[in-house]
């Protein structure tokens, strides 16, 4: 693999390890305040289509990372129903 090979698999880790800590704070203080209902499903349909394209162009990088970038968020999305207070207006 030449060194310009090697960007492909980088940005991948390094994308994947980029929720990591969210999914960690998270899970620590129980808040989902910060995290947008919106960014999260776009994230999600996102990890989905690119995983969807790793298949198709049978790219081993794009499949594995993106399966656990859609497992992180939706670990996120389960965090935001599960802890989201329910809000009741009278």
């Amino acid at each position: 693999m030449t060194y310009l090979e090697c960007i492909g698999p980088l940005a991948a880790l390094l994308t994947t390890c980029s929720f990591m800590p969210q999914v960690y704070r998270t899970w620590k203080t129980r808040s989902t305040e910060s995290l947008s209902w919106t960014m999260l499903c776009i994230a999600v349909a996102a990890a989905f289509l690119w995983l969807s394209y790793g298949v198709y162009v049978q790219d081993l990088i794009i499949i594995i990372s993106n399966s656990i970038m859609g497992v992180l968020q939706m670990i996120l999305l389960y965090f935001k129903f599960k802890f989201s207070a329910p809000t009741l207006k009278v």
